[in-house]
């Protein structure tokens, strides 16, 4: 009975201490990601960094986003992953 319990006290502290260290590498909407959060982004294949989580999808923050040499005139936007512009 001991053995049982010393078990499942280790097991939740590694439990508590696991979660955090992992959110740490994502920023969602200016604040550390949930454990929710976390797992949304994981299971859509998301890299750690800053994102934007709303009713339109996942994209990344505007801070974050990669200088482009593209033209900056255009108006685009994602479908379906694919990059649309006029």
């Amino acid at each position: 009975m001991t053995t049982t319990l010393i078990s499942a006290a280790i097991a939740l502290g590694l439990g508590f201490c696991g979660a955090p260290a992992f959110a740490k590498g994502y920023v969602v909407n200016g604040h550390t990601a949930s454990t929710a959060e976390v797992q949304l982004l994981v299971s859509s294949g998301v890299q750690p960094g800053a994102w934007v989580v709303n009713g339109y999808g996942i994209s990344p923050a505007a801070g974050s986003a990669q200088p482009s040499s593209e033209n900056t005139n255009q108006k685009c936007w994602y479908v379906l992953d694919v990059k649309l512009c006029d």
